[in-house]
C-alpha cells in the first residue's frame, strides 16, 4: 500500500471536490406548487435565492392553505438541489453517499 499515492489521490479528490461545490452554488433548481402559484428558487447547494407567491394562492381566511403550498415548494426545490448535487458529485465519489457533501 502505497500512502504517498493515497494522499496524493485525497489531495486531489479534495480539490475536484471543492471546485463541484463552487459549481453548485451557481446552479440554481426551481421548486413550485400548487400549478405554479408558489416558486421558490435556490441554489443546488439549498440556499434560498427567491420566492414568488401569487396573488391567487393567499386567502387570508386559509392561511394553512398557503403554509402548505410553501413547504411544499421548498421539499420540490430542496429535492432538486439534492438531485443536481448527488449528480454532480457522485461522479467524484464513484457513487459513494458521502452525506457530508450534501
Amino acid at each position: 500500500m502505497d500512502i504517498q499515492k493515497m494522499l496524493k489521490d485525497a489531495e486531489k479528490l479534495q480539490k475536484s471536490l471543492s471546485v463541484a461545490q463552487q459549481e453548485l452554488s451557481k446552479i440554481d433548481v426551481t421548486g413550485t406548487a400548487g400549478n405554479g402559484l408558489i416558486e421558490i428558487a435556490m441554489s443546488a447547494q439549498g440556499e434560498i435565492r427567491n420566492i414568488k407567491i401569487k396573488k391567487e394562492a393567499v386567502d387570508p381566511n386559509d392561511v394553512e392553505t398557503l403554509e402548505d403550498l410553501i413547504l411544499s415548494a421548498f421539499k420540490d426545490a430542496t429535492n432538486k438541489a439534492v438531485a443536481v448535487s448527488q449528480e454532480k458529485l457522485g461522479k467524484l465519489t464513484g457513487g459513494m453517499n458521502l452525506p457530508f457533501l450534501q
